[in-house]
């Protein structure tokens, strides 16, 4: 608590902070909005401005390749004696 009495108040951090957060509470309104078809806007551009303001401040959203399916239990099937499907 002394250290920061002592070196003051970081005005340009707390400038910074607020600047970032006002952009994402203006993208995050404008996209639900979009949602509830109030406006019209392009979701790519606001997506990404809040995907970009929330990367700054280290939160991300890691998206699973192949989606719900496990590659890595993949198996290889040998087809070459099935003879389904053949006339």
């Amino acid at each position: 608590m002394e250290e920061q009495e002592k070196e003051g108040i970081d005005w340009a951090e707390i400038f910074g902070h607020s600047v970032r957060f006002m952009i994402l509470v203006w993208s995050l309104s404008m996209m639900t909005l979009g949602y509830m078809d109030k406006i019209r806007n392009d979701g790519a551009f606001l997506a990404g401005l809040t995907s970009g303001v929330l990367g700054s401040y280290g939160i991300s959203v890691n998206k699973k390749k192949g989606g719900n399916n496990n590659n890595k239990d993949s198996k290889m099937v040998d087809n070459k004696d099935n003879t389904v499907g053949v006339q």
